[in-house]
Order: C-alpha cells, then sequence, then structure tokens
C-alpha cells in the first residue's frame, strides 16, 4: 500500500477501524492525450492541493451515482464511467478522525470541465503524469504516475 494507495480491479470496502471516522467517496481518473485532469481545491488551513475530481458518496448512493453527482457539482460535467481502477485512502485534517476510502474510476467527460469554487474546485488542469504540481497529494501522484504508465 505505497503512499496510501492499492491497486484494485474493484473497491476494497474494507473496514477502517479504531479511532477513525470512515467514510466512503469515489474519484475520477479522466485522461486524454496522454494527460490527466486535476483538480485544485484547499485543505482547511487554505494550502491548496492537487486531486483528482470526485469526493464522498453518500449512505444512499452507489459509488458510481456519487461520483456522477460530484463531477456534476464540481465541474458541470456529465461523465462515462468505466470500471473501478484502483482505491487510495486519505486522513483529512479538516476532520479530526475521517479518513476515506476513494474508488477510482475510469471516466470521459461529455464537456469541458468548469471548476465551481462554491464545490471547493478552484481550478483545473490537464498534465502530464511525471509532471504533477508539487502539491499534488502523494496518493494521486502514485496513481497518475503507476496508472499511467500501466496503460
Amino acid at each position: 500500500m505505497a503512499n496510501g494507495s492499492t491497486s484494485s480491479s474493484k473497491p476494497t470496502g474494507e473496514a477502517l477501524t479504531g479511532r477513525f471516522e470512515p467514510r466512503t467517496g469515489a474519484k475520477a481518473l479522466v485522461t486524454g492525450d496522454s494527460a490527466v485532469l486535476l483538480v485544485r481545491e484547499r485543505h482547511s488551513d487554505g494550502s491548496p492541493f492537487w486531486t483528482l475530481p470526485g469526493g464522498g458518496v453518500r449512505t444512499h448512493e452507489s459509488h458510481t451515482e456519487g461520483l456522477r453527482r460530484e463531477l456534476l457539482e464540481e465541474l458541470g460535467c456529465r461523465a462515462r464511467i468505466a470500471d473501478p481502477l484502483s482505491t487510495f485512502w486519505y486522513a483529512h485534517d479538516s476532520h479530526e478522525a475521517a479518513v476515506s476510502t476513494y474508488a477510482v474510476f475510469e471516466c470521459s467527460l461529455h464537456s469541458t470541465p468548469t471548476p465551481n469554487p462554491a464545490e471547493g474546485v478552484f481550478e483545473t488542469r490537464w498534465i502530464e503524469p511525471g509532471e504533477c504540481p508539487p502539491t499534488t497529494l502523494p496518493q494521486v501522484r502514485y496513481l497518475c504516475t503507476q496508472l499511467l504508465a500501466d496503460g
């Protein structure tokens, strides 16, 4: 589980135990012309970071339903969501004991993404896998490099 991520053909569904508040999420690996789409968000202290688009899945939603909703809210895009590629976890600094396990799905967007600051997305950028911005989450950097090198 290098950099807090695991490769898997399906979301693992593994329960995190102990003092953590487990959360479930879904992220989109959107690729085009050998580049991947990243979104810039902010930590609770205001510092920026780059990640894959997507977010939390509500209890009544499947991973794909939640990802479809998140992409529409964050980027104003409808998407084709393919099979899950991997998973990774993220320990939130904004919620003391919250840890999310994200299923990562291969996706394609049906329109140009438009960042929605009201949803916490301040910028989008297409990047080459080996050229992630310095503030890219390590888990996302690893996935971009590994998954795109394998594909």
